[in-house]
């Protein structure tokens, strides 16, 4: 048993619904799932009643339900008041983070008296983590739409160039840079949930002709593996995600409307003096970046 299964197992009794809940959540309906069962087969009782409509707690449920909200508010008045003594900033590590690695690089060896903790997590639950005080800071894209938590607040890094990944050997390598319209002609994913609404809608009207030949994938955890399809087939990403640059093996081809996504960092608005120095170094190192 540990804080997020707490954490999640409070968000789907809210709800009464996991699919409710996923709303609420940067985890899948599947994690969720997944996470109730190894927590019941812990505990080796049934928190949920589960029918068509919906989940309800069962009568153990409730007990626990108690008891869970009590460890988290307990555990809260710990770190506050810990909140003074402690410097350390947890920070995630994830397969495909990017723009933070060398931020890390680059504040551990100017500032050796803030340890960063990294902490291990799947790779686009980050921005729960830090609403629900798991970790400090969270790499993060923004969208303009984008739902931020009541409690954390995010800050702006860098705008990142979107582009189409291909193999070495694909027909539009010859090309500087490529028009919608000249992908159409191949199988071309993407990822709905990581563009921006007009970006999305002016996709898919491009492809209005052969609708099959876009692919609109929902399995962002998967990005990396998505990457790598392209390498030996004519199958084309679109991707704004900094990653890329270090996957050996595709070509990389600015997309010819110019977008742009927008990274930064997702934080506590109650962040400590080390966070907030680590915060600032971030804003500070893609300052320079840029300038350079």
């Amino acid at each position: 048993m540990n804080d997020e299964q707490l954490r999640t197992f409070l968000l789907i009794a809210e709800n009464g619904s996991f699919t409710k809940a996923e709303k609420d959540s940067w985890l899948s309906k599947q994690a969720m799932m997944k996470q109730m069962k190894s927590l019941e087969d812990e505990l080796q009782v049934s928190l949920f009643e589960r029918s068509h409509t919906g989940v309800k707690l069962s009568e153990k449920g409730k007990i626990f339900c108690k008891g869970a909200k009590k460890i988290l508010k307990e555990e809260e008045r710990l770190k506050e008041s810990l909140k003074d003594t402690v410097s350390i900033v947890r920070i995630g590590n994830v397969e495909h983070q990017a723009v933070l690695d060398p931020v890390n690089s680059a504040f551990v060896k100017a500032h050796p008296e803030i340890p960063l903790q990294r902490v291990v997590h799947p790779n686009h639950s980050g921005e729960w983590r830090v609403a629900n005080n798991i970790q400090d800071v969270a790499e993060t894209f923004h969208l303009k739409n984008s739902p931020e938590a009541d409690n954390t607040v995010y800050h702006r890094l860098l705008d990142v160039p979107y582009r189409i990944a291909v193999s070495l050997k694909h027909p539009l390598c010859r090309y500087r840079k490529v028009s919608l319209a000249q992908l159409t002609v191949y199988e071309t994913m993407c990822y709905p949930i990581m563009m921006e609404e007009e970006y999305l809608k002016e996709v898919r009207q491009a492809f209005h002709v052969h609708p099959e030949r876009l692919v609109e994938r929902m399995d962002v955890d998967n990005q990396v593996s998505c990457a790598y399809e392209c390498m030996n087939t004519d199958r084309i990403l679109i991707t704004a995600n900094p990653f890329i640059l270090s996957v050996e093996g595709l070509k990389l081809i600015p997309l010819d409307p110019g977008w742009t996504r927008e990274y930064g960092i997702l934080s506590r608005k109650d962040a400590g003096t080390a966070v907030q120095t680590y915060i600032d170094f971030a804003v500070s190192y893609y300052t320079e970046q840029k300038e350079n």
